[in-house]
């Protein structure tokens, strides 16, 4: 007569001599999830040291507000759910123009400086989002009762600024002719590095707002 023996694991438990053993991981922070960037340790259950638990899927376990159970909050660069998504709040941007309504945002998960997602920005410098002409690096149209460039002032722009890299944002130096009404650039000889640009982790102010590789 064959006689089969069937041994069940539970989890990552091992039956040890009749003792049944599980992986524990430190809870440091006891917010109840498990360090992830350790290996677990072999304890029968109950002997197992204080503040260890049956889990490994805290991604900082020196923080009690950072777990797998966290409320995500938005635009602080960090993870609080562990998902390695960043909560960012975005614009609508109807038009089209790069600047975002302010009065119509959306917060979304999304990987840090990746594109951002169709039809939003990260920006809400738009005071007309209904007309693609209308944005904070417009030319001003003299006598045309639109404040065209959003800068509160209506038909009253009268200097031009050099913009030598084209990105459409003005230095601090006045131009002749051929400039742009506006002198909102932080680099001129890069036509990446403006105000409203999308911030990515290269070591460089990306959006001209004084912090390096934040989001935008």
């Amino acid at each position: 007569m064959l006689l089969v023996t069937a041994v069940f694991i539970i989890g990552s438990g091992c039956s040890m001599g009749g003792t049944t053993e599980y992986n524990y991981w430190p809870d440091l922070d006891q917010d109840g999830f498990g360090d992830s960037s350790v290996n677990g340790v072999s304890y029968t259950s109950g002997d197992e040291p204080a503040d260890y638990v049956l889990d490994n899927t805290d991604c900082d376990d020196t923080n009690a507000d950072i777990n797998p159970g966290a409320t995500e909050v938005p635009d602080n660069l960090i993870d609080e759910d562990c998902n390695d998504l960043h909560a960012i709040t975005f614009y609508y941007d109807n038009d089209g123009d790069g600047f975002g309504n302010p009065d119509v945002s959306e917060v979304i998960e999304v990987v840090l400086w990746e594109d951002t997602p169709e039809n939003f920005v990260t920006n809400n410098a738009d005071c007309n989002d209904k007309d693609p002409n209308v944005n904070p690096i417009a030319d001003e149209i003299a006598s045309n009762d639109i404040d065209d460039n959003c800068n509160g002032i209506t038909d009253k722009d009268d200097i031009l600024y050099v913009d030598a890299d084209g990105d459409g944002y003005g230095s601090q130096v006045q131009a002749e002719k051929d400039g742009v009404y506006n002198a909102l650039d932080c680099d001129d000889t890069n036509s990446k590095i403006h105000p409203y640009a999308l911030e990515i982790k290269d070591g460089i102010d990306n959006d001209c707002d004084g912090i390096v590789d934040e989001v935008s």
